[in-house]
């Protein structure tokens, strides 16, 4: 049977050797200059990115789902068994030892204490309450009205009616379901006790919708899971058995120097692309300030160094009426290739669970960001459904169509003329963890474990289609539970 990967002879590329010499002594300037503007633009691509989880809204994410979610199962009159770890007693208490590490750490964050001097305050502990609203305060000044506000609505033993009244405006500046639940205790403080019980109300159904989201991704993410260590199981089974058939190297018409190109092009184009976004929106002020309007900006600027990278690509490849086909963009055995990119999805989850258990026992817990620091602190604090939509068009389908034509159709096609399956899947993998340049190194094992099922499943299909499959479900299921936090 014929290779898929093979490319006739009289269509393989024989550059030069002093061609390849002009543009290797090229690439090595335009990463020089890459480099420099890292260093020198910082923002998003800032690679010392140490403090990224120590970020408000990956401190405190986790726990407020716990809170949120234990409050929507108490409002549902759920009654867990003795025991149960999804009770809600049990949820709320491991949100409130979560907090408690993001209040209490050597960095602690802000929005952990904050939320904390609130939980106190419930359960009757106003001199701790106060001590942490005033942790928070030392912490975030910028926000110190919003803190001095909750001291006097949490802490305060008494306080004035209308002095309270007059600040309320203040609470809306936390995100909406914590907005909410400050202004029923509010009313119920001041003595509105109607518009206390009617906001409860509302606030707890909108809990309880949260938990219910909640629940049902859970539980597809644990299914998808079971699913990916089967498969797992039955790979490593395979492997011992040493049925694994040899590979033969692929046969395409661009070779190493075309892949680096390609990636410094890329790189460059990212953060130059950030750069004048930047720069615009600090010339132009207000009238580019909107949430919208800066996620139209993020997703046009993605496109615009996707599509110039492509375009690149497509050049050096050449002009054959194959050409896209060999970037792996084939359209037979479409319904195989998606079914295989579902099973995709559920190796990964079962890879990242195994990863995250065992690196658990050396004191890391997270690997797994859901976002970049400046993208998701936006995101998660926007309530505009457009807003969104714009985001999930950018995460959910551009960015998976992009980077796998590049990473996988481009970039492991050419490793794989001179390497292994294993070997250019995780050199592969690690190039494309390396280009998220605005996430900490300490989640790049996750990223490149993502990178190793999606070049595994692309050499066993074929197609680029079942590769894009799994990229699109893994980033849209973290914007679904995202947009939930957010809209909810």
């Amino acid at each position: 049977m014929t290779d898929p990967h093979l490319v006739p002879a009289q269509f393989r590329k024989t550059p030069r050797p002093d061609s390849n010499v002009t543009r290797i002594v090229i690439i090595v300037v335009l990463a020089a200059l890459t480099g420099l503007l890292l260093a020198l633009a910082g923002g998003p691509y800032d690679l010392a990115s140490g403090s990224w989880l120590e970020s408000p809204a990956q401190m405190t994410l986790p726990a407020d789902i716990l809170y949120r979610v234990s409050v929507g199962l108490a409002a549902s009159g759920y009654e867990a068994r003795v025991g149960d770890a999804f009770s809600a007693h049990q949820l709320q208490q491991t949100a409130v030892a979560l907090y408690e590490r993001g209040a209490l750490g050597p960095q602690g964050s802000a929005k952990a204490s904050g939320r904390l001097g609130i939980i106190y305050a419930k359960s009757g502990y106003r001199d701790h309450a106060r001590v942490m609203f005033e942790r928070a305060i030392q912490r975030d000044a910028e926000n110190t009205k919003l803190y001095s506000l909750l001291i006097r609505l949490y802490a305060d033993e008494s306080v004035e009616e209308l002095s309270l009244l007059k600040r309320v405006a203040l609470l809306d500046e936390q995100e909406r379901w914590l907005a909410t639940m400050t202004r029923v205790d509010l009313y119920e403080r001041v003595g509105q006790r109607d518009q206390a019980e009617q906001l409860r109300a509302h606030w707890q159904d909108r809990q309880m919708v949260f938990s219910g989201i909640v629940g049902l991704l859970m539980a597809f993410y644990a299914v998808m899971g079971l699913v990916g260590v089967v498969i797992l199981a039955m790979v490593v089974i395979t492997w011992l058995a040493g049925r694994q058939r040899s590979a033969s190297p692929w046969r395409k018409p661009w070779n190493l120097v075309d892949v680096a190109e390609a990636l410094v092009v890329l790189l460059l184009l990212l953060v130059c692309v950030s750069v004048v976004v930047a720069a615009l929106r600090g010339s132009v002020g207000a009238a580019l300030s909107s949430e919208t309007t800066d996620a139209i900006l993020m997703a046009v600027g993605y496109l615009f160094c996707g599509a110039c990278t492509i375009a690149l690509i497509v050049y050096r490849i050449g002009r054959r009426r194959s050409v896209w086909e060999l970037l792996g963009l084939k359209w037979h055995r479409v319904a195989a290739s998606v079914g295989q990119g579902i099973v995709g999805f559920g190796v990964v989850v079962a890879l990242l669970a195994i990863a995250l258990s065992v690196l658990g026992q050396f004191g890391i817990e997270r690997i797994v960001p859901l976002a970049p620091k400046a993208p998701l602190e936006v995101f998660l604090e926007t309530r505009n459904p457009l807003t969104f939509a714009v985001y999930f068009l950018l995460v959910g389908i551009i960015a998976p169509l992009i980077e796998e034509t590049i990473f996988r159709g481009f970039v492991y096609a050419g490793l794989r003329r001179i390497m292994t399956v294993p070997g250019a899947a995780v050199i592969s993998a690690l190039i494309f963890a390396a280009a998220h340049v605005a996430v900490p190194v300490s989640s790049l094992l996750a990223i490149t474990l993502i990178g190793v099922v999606l070049a595994y499943l692309y050499e066993r299909s074929g197609s680029l289609i079942a590769p894009m499959v799994t990229h699109a479900m893994y980033n849209s299921f973290v914007f679904l539970l995202l947009a939930a936090y957010a809209l909810i």
